[in-house]
């Protein structure tokens, strides 16, 4: 009667230890489609150039105004308007360094409108927010481009919806 509560026992053990990385793949594997299926444009943000508007092109277009920087420590900041629909996302590159402050704030009038930001090199995003009214603070952990993904949740995107949002990007120096 030994054998099968030690092979009950290791089961249960083996089961404990495996069963948050189950978890991390379950998440993974339902995050995934909505964005894997997506065509994903890529737009660099300029943060520190004179007021500018750029034109996007296709199913996603927009602009993208940017302030200058006014002092050491003060906020440059940009506003993106623009448009998503099914599958498609947009991507934008922000140059930051450690230690600089990020704000973002997302509005849009389609609650399932998404967005996550991604530190450089990392595997996973730093944070994902959703909704009518979505923002975000963080002073960032490493230098390099972070990228803020903004699309639709698969539902969404499925039935292909669209999304008209604004975007607005603060970055600050410390201090």
């Amino acid at each position: 009667m030994q054998k099968p509560v030690r092979l009950t026992l290791w089961l249960l053990l083996a089961l404990a230890n495996i069963w948050p990385l189950l978890g991390q793949i379950a998440l993974a594997a339902g995050a995934a489609p909505a964005i894997a299926n997506s065509s994903i444009r890529q737009e660099k943000v300029e943060l520190a150039e004179p007021r500018s508007t750029a034109e996007g092109s296709g199913t996603a277009t927009g602009s993208i105004s940017s302030g200058l920087p006014n002092s050491a420590g003060n906020p440059r900041s940009a506003r993106i308007s623009d448009t998503i629909q099914g599958h498609h996302a947009i991507e934008y590159l922000i140059d930051a360094r450690t230690g600089q402050s990020l704000e973002l704030d997302l509005r849009s009038n389609n609650v399932q409108a998404s967005y996550h930001i991604t530190a450089p090199a990392a595997p996973r995003a730093l944070h994902k927010g959703h909704g009518l009214h979505a923002r975000y603070s963080v002073t960032l952990p490493r230098d390099g481009t972070y990228k803020v993904l903004v699309y639709l949740m698969e539902s969404a995107a499925e039935k292909g919806e669209s999304a008209n949002f604004l975007l607005k990007i603060r970055l600050r120096d410390p201090g």
